[in-house]
């Protein structure tokens, strides 16, 4: 089951963003300890200000997509839908959970978009990702790191 990300999901979100900062390629996020006062002020961003969802099994959280608006940097009157964090429990990879997720975000971003709410959504894929198709999307950037 997928819904609309909740403040008593905080706790349960947040877990699973450290398991996703873990199974990233950025050393820096591979902490012991995030501030989790600093974690839900993004959450709740992400929550009155984006469009988030969770997905479920049973009462169990497994997976969730997180996105909040972003106005262009040099147009500020164009403003973006940016996914922020797309992560399922390892548990539950491979059962359908992340394309529920997804295909939540992407209709609740296109009826945003057609009633001129933001201009545009993105949706972001890191190295370590599997390789994934986004129908409709085009491919726009690439970044490169160096140090932190």
């Amino acid at each position: 089951m997928i819904r609309r990300l909740e403040r008593s999901d905080y706790p349960s979100v947040i877990k699973l963003l450290e398991q996703f900062a873990w199974a990233t390629e950025f050393d820096l996020l591979k902490k012991e300890q995030y501030s989790h006062e600093h974690v839900q002020q993004v959450l709740l961003r992400c929550e009155r200000a984006g469009i988030s969802f969770v997905s479920l099994d049973g009462t169990r959280i497994t997976g969730c997509i997180l996105s909040c608006l972003v106005p262009d940097l040099w147009i500020p009157e164009i403003v973006r839908l940016r996914e922020l964090a797309w992560f399922v429990d390892s548990d539950y990879q491979g059962q359908g959970h992340g394309r529920e997720l997804y295909k939540a975000y992407v209709y609740q971003a296109e009826h945003w978009r057609r009633q001129g709410r933001i201009t545009g959504y993105t949706m972001s894929k890191l190295t370590s990702s599997p390789q994934i198709d986004y129908p409709g999307f085009r491919h726009v950037e690439s970044t490169y790191l160096m140090g932190a």
